[in-house]
């Protein structure tokens, strides 16, 4: 996986500084416990889930879920139910809130890194930032405060820290669990919520297709933004740490996919998780989604004939 180059150097650095420099911050403490409080309960999913949308993580690349809503829109393909994990929480969390293609691509297109990604190294007892720009970056996007007012039904997954556990939340306060959902262990500080401490969903769970599963959705599509990797070396114990971690997703990912119907996997490979390239990944999941649009009209059962080339111009 290709990561922009500044970021891994300035990744690096802290690393080595952050030995030194966690002394000096003030630790935050986290309440855990074996016994926390209940769940918030999750709204009813009345109507039957025909068709359901899962959104992977994968940092930058979360731009290409963009695209593919809006070939979705453009097609007239329903979404009954979206399903998020870290940067797929934020898309599906947007989309959600609004769906209108319009207004997801103003919020996306124009994003950079620096707009959600604040370094910290004086409190960087847990995490490089402490996630105050993506917070107040959520905060300023979305209208729903609750999962319960969002427009489509949406549901994201987080990794408990403490109990080593999968835990899927859809009630509540929407900032926080997303926050819990993309807090990337090491770059975010663990986000405490209903009494626990979560990180990263895509710890346990990049594709978290389960929960789609949960609901008995008929159609699962999933947008997977983990590629295959490039047959490279790496060149120092940075490298082979990285490389390791991205084996070890690449084969967790796999195993998530099983249960899918339809897998739209955008070429990525170029792209890194810290990548402003926002114009090409967009495109990549557009390409990567009209590609797969007859398998999904198959298994939507569409009879009339379609004509796909309105699709794409």
């Amino acid at each position: 996986m290709k990561i922009n180059r500044q970021i891994k150097f300035f990744c690096i650095f802290l690393t080595l500084l952050t030995f030194l420099l966690t002394a000096c911050g003030c630790p935050q403490r986290y309440q855990v416990s074996d016994n926390p409080p209940p769940l918030p309960l999750c709204p009813v999913v009345e109507k039957p889930v025909h068709l359901a949308l899962v959104l992977g993580g994968g940092g930058a690349r979360g731009l290409a879920h963009v695209g593919v809503i809006e070939v979705f829109q453009e097609a007239k393909i329903p979404i009954d139910l979206i399903v998020g994990c870290s940067a797929g929480s934020i898309v599906g969390a947007i989309y959600a809130d609004c769906p209108d293609i319009t207004h997801l691509k103003d919020v996306f297109l124009g994003l950079h890194n620096d707009y959600l990604i604040d370094f910290d190294i004086w409190n960087a007892h847990m995490g490089l930032c402490q996630g105050r720009t993506l917070r107040r970056f959520l905060q300023n996007t979305l209208n729903a405060e609750t999962f319960e007012e969002l427009q489509i039904p949406f549901f994201l997954v987080a990794t408990d820290l403490y109990s080593s556990e999968l835990v899927t939340i859809g009630g509540g306060p929407l900032v926080p669990a997303i926050e819990a959902s993309s807090a990337i262990p090491f770059i975010f500080v663990p986000v405490e919520l209903h009494g626990r401490a979560f990180v990263d969903g895509g710890v346990i769970d990049p594709v978290p297709v389960r929960v789609a599963r949960h609901f008995e959705s008929e159609i699962i599509v999933v947008v997977d933004l983990r590629g295959l990797l490039p047959p490279t070396f790496p060149s120092n114990l940075f490298g082979v740490a990285a490389r390791s971690a991205e084996i070890a997703l690449l084969w967790q990912s796999e195993g998530c996919l099983q249960h899918a119907d339809v897998v739209i996997r955008p070429e990525l490979d170029e792209f890194g998780t810290f990548d402003d390239k926002n114009e090409e990944i967009y495109e990549a999941g557009r390409k990567a989604a009209f590609e797969a649009l007859p398998q999904i009209w198959e298994l939507l059962s569409c009879p009339e004939e379609r004509d796909i080339n309105h699709v794409i111009n």
